[in-house]
């Protein structure tokens, strides 16, 4: 499972959402991003065709407080 985010001010965030909704993958909304967790396989190959260009893969080795890599 790999995790990616989207900026909430971002012209497709709506489109991203509902995405994830509808295939009910775990998502966590706050103030500035909205992250979420694609599983390996068909499914993250979908969601990148689709929105590769506009969602972030995030690092896992990025500290959740402060944003920023070790």
């Amino acid at each position: 499972m790999r995790e990616y985010m989207i900026q909430n001010a971002s012209a497709h965030v709506k489109d991203v959402f509902e995405y994830i909704q509808l295939r009910k993958f775990r998502v966590e909304v706050h103030l500035n991003r909205t992250r979420f967790w694609v599983p390996d396989g068909v499914e993250l190959t979908e969601f990148l065709l689709k929105f590769g260009d506009v969602c972030s893969q995030v690092d896992p080795r990025e500290d959740r407080v402060t944003g920023r890599l070790p």
